[in-house]
């Protein structure tokens, strides 16, 4: 569908006890408005999103209001990842729901409906203080800038669809919208979407066994097998030059007419010397690559590409044998339909990848408190999966 955002709204001020089901009813309340907000991208960078009215109070975002789930604070899997409510989990998230009767209020700029909250536990929870609203809703990114209201924005949400409401103990709008008003839209730290935990292997070279994560181990032990066999070339070669500096010494002391079977010796001694040579700067060059500072820092590299590239490309992508610029050119392919990007430069190309993470366009994020400062790197992903692995692999 495109990106997930969780949008808040305030208190539950108005609200009445059914007498025969003991189910919490509200009538009338502000889910959403119109209006421009920021969000924190995955790259950490911030835009300003608008939900504009012609988007927002379209029919088809209206209607997605109707009917919806009301969760106690917004639904996470077994690995802590915020997720959307459907028919596999509703029974274990829905504690409640919306109406079918969704409208838009001109006079408030917001689209209003009614909630039955049906859980026991969730209603005590709101009986002694928690009270604001964050729907959860799923949408794709228009990165057109414009102004809405005298505001400027960088992008527009477009294809707004709410997915349910959770009832939380903080909103991203503060105190001003409740469920009498509307909310703003950054999202709480702790409904943030946590990274994955990353698997690991090791794979073994003549140096000792390394650990390296799964997905790379391919690519490591093609490059610890180029190595070895560079090795193995470098002794062939060091012993065909020996072979033949010794029949030049035996040469040199045979007279006039062994003078050009003693050049021509030289000249293929001369020869395999500069291949052995060539073969061992290429062997130190492979070395260099597996050891040290050197061989972590690539290995980290490519781990902190490949994490923040799954943000566009998914996690089920196969980078296996793939270069960076295949895998951008795949998340340019996947977010802005097919193009031929053969005769553009590396510089283009990345340019154009780059720009997906500052727009969103087609893609999932999760937007965050415009105060947060906190937001992990890829690279510091990376570098706490690896961390983790050789302390035990437990958090």
């Amino acid at each position: 569908m495109g990106a997930i955002r969780y949008e808040t709204t305030t208190p539950i001020d108005k609200f009445t006890i059914d007498p025969i089901t003991g189910f919490l009813h509200v009538k009338n309340v502000p889910i959403t408005c119109e209006g421009v907000r920021p969000y924190r991208q995955f790259d950490g960078q911030r835009i300003q999103e608008a939900k504009t009215p012609e988007e927002l109070f379209s029919a088809a975002t209206v209607d997605s209001a109707n009917n919806k789930p009301i969760t106690d604070g917004h639904p996470t899997d077994a690995n802590g990842n915020t997720i959307m409510v459907n028919r596999d989990n509703s029974q274990q998230f829905m504690k409640g729901f919306m109406s079918d009767h969704a409208r838009v209020d001109k006079a408030t700029k917001t689209i209003r409906n009614d909630l039955t909250i049906t859980d026991s536990k969730l209603i005590n929870k709101i009986g002694h203080g928690k009270q604001e609203l964050s729907i959860g809703f799923q949408m794709q990114l228009d990165p057109t800038k414009g102004t809405l209201n005298g505001q400027a924005y960088d992008a527009k949400q477009t294809n707004i669809r709410i997915n349910h409401v959770a009832i939380v103990d903080r909103g991203r709008a503060g105190h001003s919208v409740r469920l009498t008003a509307d909310s703003a839209e950054e999202i709480p730290e702790d409904d943030e979407k946590k990274g994955e935990k990353m698997d690991f292997t090791k794979v073994h070279t003549k140096q000792g066994d390394i650990s390296v994560a799964v997905e790379d181990a391919d690519k490591l032990t093609k490059l610890v097998g180029d190595a070895d066999d560079s090795n193995s070339k470098l002794e062939k070669l060091i012993a065909e030059r020996d072979k033949l500096n010794s029949q030049i010494k035996e040469l040199q002391g045979s007279g006039d007419k062994n003078k050009k079977e003693a050049a021509d010796a030289k000249k293929k001694a001369d020869e395999a010397n500069s291949r052995a040579n060539s073969a061992e700067e290429e062997n130190k060059k492979l070395k260099s690559q597996l050891a040290g500072d050197a061989f972590e820092d690539r290995i980290n590299k490519t781990l902190a590409f490949r994490e923040r590239a799954k943000k566009v490309v998914g996690d089920s992508y196969d980078f296996a044998g793939k270069s960076e610029r295949e895998v951008e050119e795949a998340a340019l392919n996947k977010n802005l339909g097919e193009h031929d990007y053969s005769d553009k430069s590396d510089d283009f190309v990345s340019g154009l990848y780059e720009g997906l993470f500052s727009t969103n366009a087609g893609g999932v994020s999760y937007g965050r408190t415009a105060g947060d400062s906190n937001e992990k790197t890829a690279v510091e992903k990376a570098l706490e999966a690896r961390q983790n692995l050789y302390e035990g692999g437990n958090e």
